[in-house]
């Protein structure tokens, strides 16, 4: 039987849908997919107006293809898959919606931060690999936290469920090549969770070796590397002013 061909497209041929994308970091990587070219679908949960200016201030794509807001609860595994089903194929899915939450909530709010923050990522990465059309190869990017990269044993139910996101970036990786990548970008501190405002991160800059906080673009930048490099599969890039260098890797 002859193979068929499978290429990637050109930025400006490219469909990318990334999650929790109406503010902070998520609105970081889909300005930098627009000025790259892409078509991005801007996904959210409750900020439908964020996401919608977000979308309306991109530039213009070059293409026939157009920006667009989407609305989910990430939570829900029904809603995951009629959002899947309505964006439709994407050539890149960028999982970067996340939950941060206090160890003492209840079960019902950890088990919500587990679904956002592994179960859903791992969903729409296998819902959209079924639908990518035969000669196109389709890329994933899950946003980590750099924390799981220099400890074994995580902190608190956040850390848990990134730590599972990263293990489970490596096995789809494995389990869907080779035509499917998936990669991994695990950010040091770039913002404080909501939660905490900014006392969050008033001294954490200070303990990292590079003596700053990360710059949302250099997360947004590496992302982009990821979904564009035909080579590279399986891997976790830690963009964190070296906070990964603070402990042993597990």
């Amino acid at each position: 039987m002859e193979e068929v061909p499978v290429t990637m497209p050109g930025p400006e041929g490219r469909r990318v849908l990334i999650t929790g994308a109406a503010q902070r970091l998520g609105a970081v990587v889909a300005r930098a997919f627009a000025e790259s070219g892409a078509a991005v679908v801007v996904h959210c949960f409750r900020s439908r107006e964020d996401a919608e200016k977000l979308v309306a201030s991109l530039p213009p794509c070059p293409g026939p293809l157009r920006h667009e807001a989407v609305s989910c609860d990430l939570a829900d595994p029904g809603a995951v898959r009629r959002m899947a089903e309505a964006v439709g194929p994407v050539d890149c899915l960028v999982n970067n919606a996340a939950m941060w939450i206090r160890g003492d909530a209840p079960q019902s709010e950890l088990d919500r931060q587990e679904a956002v923050n592994h179960l859903a990522p791992c969903e729409l990465i296998r819902l959209f690999a079924r639908m990518r059309p035969q000669t196109r190869e389709f890329s994933a990017v899950n946003i980590l936290d750099a924390a799981t990269l220099s400890s074994s044993d995580p902190a608190s139910p956040y850390e848990a469920s990134k730590a599972a996101l990263r293990r489970d970036t490596i096995e789809l990786a494995r389990e869907l090549a080779p035509h499917v990548r998936v990669n991994a970008v695990a950010p040091g501190p770039v913002f404080p969770p909501r939660e905490l405002g900014d006392a969050g991160m008033k001294h954490t800059p200070g303990t990292l070796p590079l003596k700053r906080p990360v710059d949302p673009l250099d997360v947004a930048r590496a992302v982009v590397f990821l979904a564009s490099a035909p080579s590279v599969t399986g891997a976790v890039l830690p963009v964190d002013c070296g906070r990964s260098l603070l402990s042993p890797q597990p």
